[in-house]
């Protein structure tokens, strides 16, 4: 391992995270607000961090995915403290403020980028197949759309992500009952060894059972999603749950998609839990903090 060209990388994307700090200030906010400016400026700095991750990898000397994995956790754990260390003695922000950026449930999502940048050197190590490449990139582009809507009508999102869900549970169900085996191609993609092990171990035993259940959960999720109210945070919890869960995919779970579309069933939570909260607190004045107006 190249340790000296993995810090070089490593400084050279902070220099570009300030520098889209910069131009979300001065060149984005005054044309969009801050909401929208913090959205873009997480979304661009995540791709910027990926394509980072591909060209960069062969410097680093990383010849494993563990190594590649070194190699993300050293990123963010620098990420990490630049953000909290640099942004409160050296640029004054408060805690509350810092902490606040990773609070999707108030519409902050930036949580994206530490994320992305762990994830970024293992899946640049595997690469995205040929066959995968459309698929791949259309799925990036419905999580942004559908983390865009979150923003701006949350209740078309929540829609959005319950048909996801419902569409999710149909393809399992019939993957159970005609093709439980589907799944094996998926292991060569995997990003964390022991998912491999039980992919292609008890998965691969009882397909059609795990399936069954994944499918049944996938409904209730969408279901849950669908109805709202009292019952939203349940989908939430289950969209989080499922997607999460199949991070070690990498590309067979079109990372960062999971990601992105959890932020936003959270940023849709939160946008509805407020607009209740608001409706208690105009008695006492109050006013959420995060509206999708």
């Amino acid at each position: 391992m190249q340790w000296g060209n993995v810090l070089a990388i490593w400084v050279a994307l902070a220099v570009l995270a300030v520098a889209n700090g910069i131009l979300r200030e001065k060149a984005v906010k005054p044309r969009t607000g801050e909401r929208w400016a913090h959205l873009i400026s997480t979304l661009v700095l995540s791709v910027v961090i990926l394509v980072v991750s591909v060209f960069s990898l062969p410097w680093t000397g990383a010849k494993s995915l563990t190594a590649a994995w070194e190699v993300g956790a050293l990123w963010t754990g620098l990420t990490l403290a630049f953000e909290f260390f640099a942004g409160h003695y050296l640029f004054g922000n408060p805690w509350s403020k810092i902490l606040a950026d990773y609070d999707p449930t108030h519409g902050r999502v930036w949580m994206l980028v530490p994320v992305v940048t762990l994830f970024g050197p293992p899946l640049a190590f595997v690469g995205v197949p040929a066959q995968f490449a459309v698929p791949y990139a259309v799925s990036q582009v419905f999580a942004v759309v559908t983390l865009a809507f979150a923003f701006g009508r949350p209740k078309v999102a929540r829609w959005v992500m319950a048909a996801l869900f419902s569409y999710a549970a149909v393809h399992n169900a019939l993957f159970a009952v005609f093709s439980p085996q589907e799944y094996q191609g998926f292991a060569s993609m995997m990003l964390v060894g022991w998912y491999r092990e039980i992919v292609e171990g008890p998965f691969r035993t009882s397909a059609t059972a795990w399936l069954a259940v994944i499918a049944l959960g996938q409904a209730i999720v969408a279901l849950c999603l669908a109805m709202g109210g009292q019952r939203l945070w349940v989908g939430v919890a289950g969209v989080i749950v499922f997607l999460v869960a199949l991070l070690p995919f990498g590309v067979g779970s079109a990372f960062p998609f999971g990601v992105v579309v959890s932020l936003a069933a959270l940023v849709v939570y939160g946008v509805e839990v407020e607009a209740e909260t608001g409706l208690r607190g105009r008695v006492d004045g109050q006013r959420p903090a995060f509206t999708a107006k």
